[in-house]
């Protein structure tokens, strides 16, 4: 008996995680091949975003052409997401192709494209890649909270407040991105703690460095508004280390979880604008520079004092209205206080 020739493989469609790696490969040896949840498809994918048929890819006169099914996710090709029932020819450029279906990232290979060369080996600089900035932002951060330490406590104290913010800090980063991790778990059942203790660390040394810059700029060149607005800086920090959180925990919907952050920062400026306002009929945070840093860092001339004198006069219109102001009554009445 002869022997029987194995099939053609025409392509592969592989099944990615987060980080690029192949976790499924099927093998593509005739058109159409079908994806969806059910055990009938010629890939069956346990994500519960995929619908049961949810697309198939056949080969037509111009080339593979991709179709949503009945579902309400939709693929995602490039830029654009296919909604059920709509159509696109694949590119063939020599290239694989990617596409998300649900919560899966998948990549189409084909036959005859071009593979890369073969990466050499270097798992210790794979390693410090990876781990790389994660130990710069730990260890900047460090050194920036034993400064901070060491400027707030006399020398006596210092070991021991030193040892109580390491602590508080050790617990708050273990809380937060246990927290985060969590909700990486549930949405997608990886926890990504490594990369959420990343984004802390590398918000919380941002953060701690925009705090202090500023005031500086404030300080060095007399721009007084750098500082009152410098808050906007903080919540930009934030909102950037919320997108980055929440990518870990919705990789598929990018586009929604940039606008979640956008949100967040307009409406920590605007509700912190309004708080300002109510607080000190002004936006500003502070109504006077309270930071002073070294004389040899200050740029701007000095002022002369007549100058400074003539400058006051301006306030006196403003104190002289606010002189005229009823004072408010304790009770919340304009009433007597005799019964």
């Amino acid at each position: 008996m002869g022997e029987v020739s194995s099939p053609e493989v025409l392509a592969v469609l592989e099944v990615l995680d987060r980080e690029g790696q192949v976790r499924q490969s099927h093998r593509v040896t005739a058109w159409p091949v079908h994806i969806g949840r059910a055990l009938d498809n010629d890939l069956s994918l346990p994500d519960p975003h995929v619908a049961a048929h949810h697309a198939v890819i056949d080969h037509g006169e111009s080339g593979l052409v991709l179709q949503a099914l009945q579902t309400h996710n939709g693929v995602q090709v490039g830029r654009r997401r296919l909604r059920g029932g709509e159509r696109e020819l694949l590119r063939d450029d020599g290239a694989p192709l990617e596409l998300t279906a649900g919560r899966t990232h998948l990549r189409l290979r084909r036959a005859g494209e071009a593979l890369p060369p073969e990466m050499p080996l270097a798992a210790a600089a794979t390693w410090l890649r990876r781990v790389g900035p994660t130990l710069a932002a730990g260890t900047g951060l460090a050194l920036a909270l034993a400064f901070s330490t060491w400027l707030d406590s006399d020398p006596d104290t210092f070991a021991r407040a030193l040892g109580a913010a390491a602590l508080t800090a050790v617990m708050g980063a273990a809380l937060w991105v246990a927290l985060w991790a969590l909700l990486s778990k549930t949405f997608t059942r990886q926890t990504h703690a490594d990369w959420h203790l990343k984004v802390f660390l590398i918000a919380s040394l941002t953060w701690v460095v925009i705090a202090v810059v500023p005031d500086l700029l404030a300080f060095s060149l007399s721009w007084p508004w750098v500082g009152d607005f410098g808050f906007v800086l903080g919540y930009a920090v934030g909102a950037a280390a919320l997108y980055f959180h929440l990518t870990a925990v919705e990789p598929g919907r990018l586009r929604l979880m940039r606008g979640v952050a956008v949100m967040a920062f307009i409406g920590g400026v605007g509700l912190t604008l309004w708080s300002n306002h109510q607080r000190s009929d002004r936006l500003g945070a502070e109504l006077y520079m309270s930071h002073l840093f070294p004389p040899a860092l200050r740029v701007a001339k000095p002022v002369p004092a007549d100058r400074f004198v003539e400058g006051l006069a301006a306030l006196q219109p403003v104190l002289d209205a606010k002189a005229k102001e009823a004072p408010l009554s304790d009770g919340g009445s304009g009433g007597s206080d005799e019964e």
